[in-house]
């Protein structure tokens, strides 16, 4: 029976690590080259500035910050612009996630627009639909997008980082859809 159980280990133990490997040459392949020297040319043009509803963002989380003991945080034009490329792209491409589709993420975008960045990054990002949110103030809408933040464990956590100082948001609107990105940033 020993022998059995062996023999079966041994084959899943084999099957496992041929699927590590790559077809032909038995190395793995290298990891595709990220770009952290631009911003997708596309989404670039293509981000809007939406001070009043970006403004009222950034008031809604240093409420909440407030409420918590923690420090203000800072509008940062660097935050600002890659916050406003990140909805963007989302909204042109058609996804929705902390990384686009080429692969980069909030600190890949970061070192596009400032190379010597050394501090910490963290990004929240939302989207909501309808006409009941397309009808909705800049503070309205600002404060169900920020709830839905402090809803949300990671989200949260990213807003009670102490360690955070600078922020920036961006956002992307196509009828009644709204997406949101807000990145936060250390010294």
């Amino acid at each position: 029976m020993n022998r059995i159980a062996a023999a079966g280990f041994a084959f899943l133990a084999l099957a496992f690590l041929t699927g590590c490997t790559t077809q032909g040459s038995g190395t793995p392949q290298n990891p595709k080259e990220i770009n952290t020297t631009t911003l997708p040319a596309e989404a670039s043009a293509a981000a809007q500035s939406h001070p009043g509803l970006s403004a009222a963002i950034l008031q809604a989380v240093n409420a909440y910050r407030a409420e918590k003991g923690l420090g203000q945080l800072a509008a940062d034009a660097n935050l600002q612009r890659i916050a406003a490329v990140h909805a963007a792209d989302m909204q042109l491409r058609g996804f929705f996630g902390h990384f686009n589709p080429d692969g980069q993420g909030p600190r890949e975008r970061m070192m596009a627009v400032n190379p010597c960045f050394t501090g910490r990054i963290a990004e929240n990002i939302e989207v909501v639909e309808g006409p009941s949110h397309a009808a909705m103030s800049d503070t309205e809408l600002a404060n169900s997008l920020v709830k839905k933040w402090i809803e949300s464990p990671m989200h949260r956590k990213n807003i009670k980082a102490p360690e955070m100082t600078k922020s920036g948001v961006g956002i992307a609107r196509q009828g009644n859809r709204i997406i949101a990105a807000q990145v936060f940033g250390s010294r």
